[in-house]
């Protein structure tokens, strides 16, 4: 969690002795990993509103201008693996949600595609209806397992597995904003996950 991220540099970079390259790696773990912790709290906080309220704080969001940062800004998970993260051409798109929100619930799926997958291309894409994909060459699931998270979704009940817990919360917080989650995946061959946002105001 990034609560034992956080622990765990911490008291690397405290050790006597550490050398400044030794601290500055643990700074930087310690830095992504309060980002992903500020992440999760919003996506929690936003849970714990009604949705009237959210809705009252949305403001437009290019979200065409703001992919490329959130792509960026996961860059470093691929560390350690054959992978890469392809960004389409994106059309003009205005939504209205708050950003935090909307950096989150993208940043929560290209996360489990990248923790999801050993090697090859991520593709992200943009479509000029207000639907991303993010298509992930990795381990894939059965549709018993895509059955699973969907029940866990439906019922908004804990389960287990990361990626399940995290669709979970992309789930209901797509239920607040009136936008749609979907799914297709294949053992072996990766997973595809759409969201389509609404009240968009998208441009060729």
């Amino acid at each position: 969690t990034p609560v034992a991220v956080i622990n765990g540099a911490a008291e690397l970079a405290l050790q006597p002795g550490a050398n400044p390259a030794t601290t500055q790696l643990q700074l930087q773990r310690i830095q992504r990993s309060a980002r992903e912790m500020e992440q999760l709290i919003i996506l929690l906080l936003a849970l714990a509103k009604d949705p009237a309220r959210l809705a009252a704080a949305s403001k437009p969001v290019a979200l065409d201008a703001l992919l490329p940062q959130i792509v960026e800004d996961h860059q470093h998970l691929t560390a350690g693996k054959s992978l890469q993260l392809h960004l389409a051409p994106a059309p003009a798109c205005l939504i209205h949600a708050p950003s935090g929100i909307v950096r989150a619930a993208v940043g929560n799926l290209l996360r489990n595609a990248i923790e999801n997958s050993d090697s090859g291309c991520i593709d992200i894409a943009l479509h000029a209806d207000g639907t991303l994909v993010i298509r992930d060459p990795g381990h894939g699931m059965s549709p018993e397992q895509i059955s699973e998270i969907y029940t866990r979704m439906a019922r908004a009940g804990g389960g287990s597995g990361d990626s399940g817990i995290g669709l979970e919360l992309i789930s209901r917080l797509c239920e607040h904003f009136g936008w749609q989650l979907g799914l297709q995946s294949d053992p072996g061959r990766g997973t595809t996950a759409m969201l389509k946002f609404t009240s968009q105001l998208c441009r060729l």
